[in-house]
């Protein structure tokens, strides 16, 4: 691997939980193909995991490397430690995706999604069917697009995260609170996406979101990203998160109760 990116999590790009925000990640990772030769690449599937948090004030650098045609490799560490913070694979090839599995590094592999799973079932008829909130509506603005005036990968991850409070979540949070007594948010630790179309400058984009069950130490989520005009979509992400204690930062389990208030607010077999 090669360093490909060296800076700093600045405070501007931080959240209201005191962390970066992921569409700082997905801009890193667009220097890092750049860098690597790829800055034209039509991305076709991604997928994230996120180990420690990057507060404001952070050392950061990132290596890359390619895995094999079509596939890249980003490790984001923290510069002080050396402690992995985040690792990225993006695909943009032919034929079967992620074929080098076995080179990937530990913390790269995927843990709880199916990377080979590339079937997109989304579409704005079966949103409606299912039930799913639209979480963001929205133009992709000029200042969101490469050169070419395609849709970022940081825009693209931008308008998810300015989704996700609109997320139709029940009490679980309030309940997993009141009976775990600590003050709670919640952190993406997995991340995968597949992408049918990339849209454009003045191109729509309206996401549906949908809870999709949980474990007692993580909660699972999707979000389907639709073209409002046609229904058909531009792309279908599964996310995984944990519950975050505020105070102490780390991650606290859910409780049976908070289990029960969050499988009760899910789409039952949601998928891609």
């Amino acid at each position: 691997m090669i360093e490909v990116w060296r800076g700093t999590a600045n405070a501007w790009q931080c959240d209201h939980l005191g962390h970066m925000n992921t569409r700082f990640y997905l801009a890193i990772v667009e220097e890092g193909m750049a860098a690597l030769g790829f800055a034209a690449a039509i991305v076709r599937a991604q997928h994230m995991r996120f180990h420690r948090e990057a507060r404001a004030g952070a050392a950061l650098h990132a290596t890359g490397q390619v895995l094999s045609d079509g596939d890249l490799l980003f490790v984001l560490r923290h510069s002080d430690t050396e402690q992995v913070a985040a690792t990225f694979r993006v695909w943009f090839g032919t034929g079967d995706c992620w074929r080098t599995q076995g080179e990937v590094p530990k913390e790269a592999q995927p843990r709880s999604v199916a990377l080979e799973d590339l079937t997109v079932t989304a579409s704005m008829s079966r949103a409606e069917q299912l039930g799913l909130r639209r979480t963001g509506l929205g133009v992709i603005m000029p200042e969101t697009c490469d050169g070419r005036g395609v849709w970022r990968l940081s825009g693209f991850m931008g308008r998810i995260a300015d989704s996700v409070s609109q997320l139709p979540s029940g009490d679980w949070q309030a309940v997993l609170e009141r009976t775990a007594g600590v003050r709670v948010g919640g952190a993406l630790v997995e991340f995968q996406t597949v992408h049918t179309r990339w849209p454009c400058r003045a191109d729509r984009c309206e996401v549906r979101s949908g809870l999709a069950g949980c474990t007692d130490r993580a909660f699972y989520a999707v979000h389907w990203l639709l073209d409002p005009d046609t229904g058909e979509p531009w792309a279908a992400v599964r996310a995984v998160g944990v519950p975050l204690d505020l105070e102490a930062r780390r991650l606290v389990a859910l409780t049976p109760p908070a289990q029960e208030a969050y499988r009760a607010a899910s789409v039952p077999d949601l998928g891609l």
